[in-house]
């Protein structure tokens, strides 16, 4: 069951100068995304920061029922990536639309599989509401069939150093397809904290995790995100 909540970082509640919305993927707890919304908080002014989790909230769940909220996530994921849209699509692209208001700015970042609900949400603001200001960002992201359309100047692409399984599932274009050919307008390689490994790795994009790279220079994950996406799109 979809669920969103407004976080307790955001700068602005009302005629909110920017609108950012983060869209988790599977086993996500409630605060994964607050490191994040810190960074958010001191970048963007009078920014509404909206956390949308598509596929539920993990709180509260532990040994079987755990295992059945994955089988179910799992389940839904693999729906979302075979087909552009669903109730999961329409109902975040609802909620987008009911927290933009006069909101200059739209930054949509997803992680996982939030990233696929991420873009196709933007999409559906676009050809439903007539929104074509909306940047999305997709973060470890499982890759799907695009078409080549002038909304993927818009979207951004951000993987790690490290192999990250999610990131090679699916492709950008279908073979032998004239309509699937697309490509995001930007995709980016960056490093985070070389600790982390396999699905800790994977986990790990939006958090704090702090480490120091060869030269000594002390990073943190949820800030050297964000960072990039600031200078990717300032929002000024």
């Amino acid at each position: 069951m979809i669920e969103a909540h407004v976080s307790p970082n955001s700068t602005c509640d009302e005629q909110c100068r920017t609108l950012v919305c983060f869209f988790a993927g599977v086993l996500t707890y409630r605060d994964n995304f607050e490191d994040a919304a810190i960074e958010i908080a001191k970048r963007y002014q009078n920014a509404k920061i909206v956390v949308v989790f598509p596929y539920g909230i993990a709180n509260g769940t532990s040994g079987t029922s755990l295992y059945r909220l994955l089988a179910r996530q799992l389940t839904e994921v693999g729906y979302d990536l075979a087909r552009e849209m669903s109730r999961r699509v329409t109902q975040s692209a609802q909620i987008i639309h009911e927290n933009l208001a006069e909101a200059d700015h739209v930054i949509l970042i997803g992680h996982s599989a939030g990233g696929v609900i991420a873009y196709r949400a933007g999409l559906y603001l676009e050809k439903m509401y007539g929104i074509q200001r909306a940047q999305v960002f997709a973060v470890g992201s499982p890759k799907h069939f695009l078409k080549d359309i002038p909304f993927n100047q818009r979207f951004t692409y951000i993987t790690g150093q490290n192999p990250d399984r999610i990131t090679q599932i699916g492709t950008w274009r279908r073979p032998g397809s004239r309509l699937y050919r697309g490509r995001p307008g930007r995709e980016i390689q960056m490093e985070f904290n070389p600790s982390h490994q396999g699905w800790r790795f994977h986990a790990s994009y939006f958090l704090r995790s702090v480490w120091t790279d060869s030269n000594q220079q002390f990073h943190a994950n949820s800030e050297d995100l964000v960072s990039k996406i600031f200078e990717l799109y300032p929002g000024d």
